[in-house]
């Protein structure tokens, strides 16, 4: 019976999704909607779907959830802004140059609400992008292959694995079931550089009017690279774009490393066997890195007052917590009450996993995220496309190395 009302469910936001992604701007400007662009799934997608629902009961202004494609978002609404037709509102990860200028401050509304601008997008003083959630890369175990081949794994913080350890245990789990990987992480350099933190590194900056970075960070990218001999990793999730996701839900990948926002889909989704969140191994250092959405108003969207109170009525704090609630949020809002129906304890380790890590862990969250914004041109994806040209036998990691510091210096370096 849960199922077959998940999947009504499941139904309904796709017909509300696919009605509402063939509207245009004029259109949402004529008939007084608030266009809000999220790219759509099952989980997040439709908790802000329901909450612009609830909105609209409560008010009478109509919430049109737009679903664009996650590749998409950003040259979509770079397209819209040029054009002069942006959207009222979108939740979004990142942000294009062409944005600078056009988003509303929402300083007072985050002020008003609690909400952590310290996990913001700010610039000179304004607040243009507050967080709508907050994510972290983690750990997640197929516990039957483990239980299976008699290993065990970390549960508390005082048993946390090394590297070595880690794939010492993953080894041996290969060697006694029928185990077909030891380890998938999502095909995504900010879950990579989780693991560069946990060597050391100290991500990419600037010194001198050039980027940089410590000799950490390629020890981590090495050890990275060997351990995709697709046997312990599949190359082929970083090098042909393999849902990692689907691999480890299939039973055969003894342990993936995502994140938080996986909680949700798997205790859903997951039946044939049992899975648990781990703490992640470390080198040098404990460490997650920080991720999630950000909530973004727009300028010339002729709905900007009507934006402006919606975006004070979801932060409010009763409204807040349920959204969280739904869509499985690590909260931003300060007191935020969260009742997580589904594996609490799990949300209590990532907290935990968090309050642990180096500070290096929100670096890609903020200083990154802000050069995207306000810099010339976006670096984004840098680390991840030379890494892939490695795994290729394109070139050396010296060379990738090289690289990434070229096309970082090229699009942030002050001075360039």
């Amino acid at each position: 019976m849960k199922k077959m009302i998940f999947a009504v469910v499941l139904l309904s936001f796709a017909i509300v999704a696919g009605a509402c992604s063939d509207s245009s701007s004029s259109d949402s400007e004529e008939s007084g909607k608030l266009q809000f662009f999220v790219s759509g799934d099952t989980v997040e997608g439709l908790a802000l779907t329901i909450m612009s629902e609830r909105y609209t009961v409560e008010t009478g202004v109509e919430v049109e959830v737009v679903d664009v494609p996650y590749s998409d978002m950003v040259t979509k609404i770079t397209n819209m802004v040029r054009s002069g037709e942006p959207p009222a509102l979108a939740r979004v990860t990142g942000f294009s140059p062409a944005w600078n200028g056009h988003l509303l401050d929402l300083t007072d509304i985050a002020d008003q609400n609690n909400v952590d601008k310290e996990l913001g997008i700010t610039v000179d003083g304004q607040l243009l992008a507050p967080p709508l959630d907050l994510t972290a890369v983690g750990m997640f175990i197929n516990k039957d292959l483990f239980d299976e081949a008699g290993v065990s794994y970390p549960t508390s913080e005082d048993d946390i694995w090394t590297w070595a350890e880690f794939i010492e245990s993953l080894e041996t789990v290969l060697e006694k079931t029928d185990a077909r990987y030891g380890l998938v992480m999502d095909g995504s350099e900010h879950r990579l550089n989780a693991l560069l933190y946990q060597f050391g590194s100290d991500g990419f900056y600037e010194e001198n009017g050039e980027y940089t970075t410590n000799p950490e960070t390629r020890d981590g990218l090495e050890y990275f690279l060997r351990l995709n001999d697709n046997t312990i990793m599949p190359a082929s999730v970083w090098t042909t774009g393999e849902d990692a996701s689907s691999m480890f839900q299939s039973g055969r990948v003894a342990a993936y490393m995502s994140g938080s926002w996986q909680i949700t889909d798997f205790t859903n989704n997951i039946k044939d066997f049992q899975w648990e969140a781990v703490y992640m191994p470390y080198r040098t250092q404990r460490a997650t890195n920080l991720g999630g959405n950000y909530l973004v108003a727009f300028a010339g969207s002729n709905v900007e007052e009507e934006a402006i109170q919606f975006i004070d009525w979801l932060y409010t704090k009763e409204n807040y917590e349920k959204l969280a609630e739904l869509g499985g949020y690590l909260p931003v809002v300060e007191g935020a009450e969260i009742n997580y129906k589904l594996r609490p304890e799990v949300y209590e380790l990532y907290r935990n996993e968090i309050d642990a890590s180096a500070p290096v862990a929100g670096l890609q969250r903020n200083e990154q995220v802000i050069k995207q914004l306000i810099s010339e041109r976006s670096a984004s994806n840098v680390i991840r496309e030379a890494i892939v040209k490695t795994l290729n036998d394109e070139q050396s990691l010296d060379e990738a190395l090289e690289e990434m510091k070229r096309n970082f210096t090229e699009a942030y370096a002050e001075g360039k």
